[in-house]
């Protein structure tokens, strides 16, 4: 379980919250003793009461609010979209932004924490426990985060509508290549595929969802600006708006990725629609510059603050260096009223000005 500093700059309430997020895989693999330095203990099943403990540590702590953080390229309770942890088998190497990585998961682990998330429903169990506890949850909705590395067609061909397609990770400028991990929000079909996976989780006693910017792709994509993201739908939007055929052009980096800005605005509609639907909050990450990417010097530790500027960079001139990215359009979900709250990673060396 991590805590995070976050600041929720539009925030309905009566108060300011204090957020944490518990990072379900790693606290149920630490809880049940078989956590990498958990060496030689017993392992213990994971129970019920456990999650409840988790609760109790936040509330006592003066957390107001859980960001439950369970899904990369799987999930900790049953879905209809998205395959619970342990379902498949994984592969010795598997694609990770333009990089083959070793799985680090071990066949044990891997297998044993299926077999824990089998128990029980851990977010049916997590909501009833965190408001026995006074606290309010968040489904910590993994955005951008490893979606069905793991889990796609190609290294699980029989999984079904559960397996993820990669084609729906951002494209090469060649067509050929894709940037493994990073969904492409300017696709109808990532954008209602993802609603359907955050319409599923509302039905649940969540009192909101977090449309989150963590994730494990920012420091493995390369430092060519603008290798990928040349999908079919942004492709035609682009030689319809600006006469320009992306495919045998230079491309604008500016005019890209604030294309690619609008297919995800359009995705925070849709997730709006539905969760303000059923009565629950919606908050969306951003970030100082007003551009979130994906390349490994510029963007790795972009994440946590430590590179990212404090200036406006969607200006039309600013060096964008980054393989793939696209614009916040923050204001405009405020104007629209989409978001109830904004969460913002804090350049931690100088603080916001």
């Amino acid at each position: 379980m991590a805590q995070e500093g976050a600041q929720n700059v539009a925030s309905q309430g009566s108060g300011p919250e204090l957020m944490a997020t518990i990072r379900v895989y790693g606290s149920i693999l630490y809880t049940t003793n078989a956590w990498e330095t958990q060496q030689g203990k017993e392992r213990i099943p994971l129970e019920p009461e456990h999650v409840d403990t988790w609760m109790k540590d936040c509330a006592a702590a003066g957390v107001t609010t859980v960001l439950w953080r369970s899904n990369t390229g799987w999930t900790t309770y049953p879905s209809r979209y998205v395959p619970l942890a342990g379902t498949f088998s994984l592969p010795a190497n598997h694609p990770f932004g333009i990089k083959s990585v070793k799985q680090g998961w071990s066949a044990q682990n891997w297998a044993y924490l299926g077999e824990q998330c089998r128990r029980f429903n851990t977010l049916a169990v997590a909501v009833e426990a965190a408001h026995r506890h006074g606290l309010k949850i968040y489904l910590d909705f993994a955005t951008f985060d490893a979606i069905g590395v793991w889990c796609n067609s190609r290294h699980w061909p029989d999984g079904g509508d559960l397996a993820w397609d990669p084609d729906m990770w951002m494209w090469s400028k060649d067509q050929k290549q894709r940037l493994a991990g990073v969904p492409c929000y300017a696709e109808p079909a990532v954008r209602k595929l993802k609603t359907r996976e955050i319409d599923e989780a509302t039905d649940y006693d969540i009192d909101g969802v977090l449309l989150s910017l963590a994730g494990h792709m920012d420091g493995v994509c390369g430092d060519i600006t603008c290798s990928y993201g040349y999908n079919p739908t942004v492709v035609r939007q682009y030689g319809q708006r600006h006469g320009v055929d992306l495919l045998t052009r230079d491309v604008d980096p500016h005019k890209f990725y604030a294309l690619h800005g609008e297919g995800f605005t359009e995705f925070v509609r849709q997730v709006s629609k539905v969760v303000r639907s059923k009565g629950k909050k919606l908050i969306c990450g951003t970030r100082t510059d007003g551009v979130h990417g994906w390349g490994d010097s510029i963007a790795g530790k972009a994440l946590i603050g430590q590179t990212m500027p404090q200036r406006d960079m969607r200006d039309g001139e600013s060096p964008l260096p980054i393989a793939a990215g696209f614009y916040l359009e923050t204001e405009q979900w405020v104007e629209e009223n989409l978001v109830d709250g904004l969460m913002c990673a804090v350049p931690f060396r100088d603080g916001v000005r």
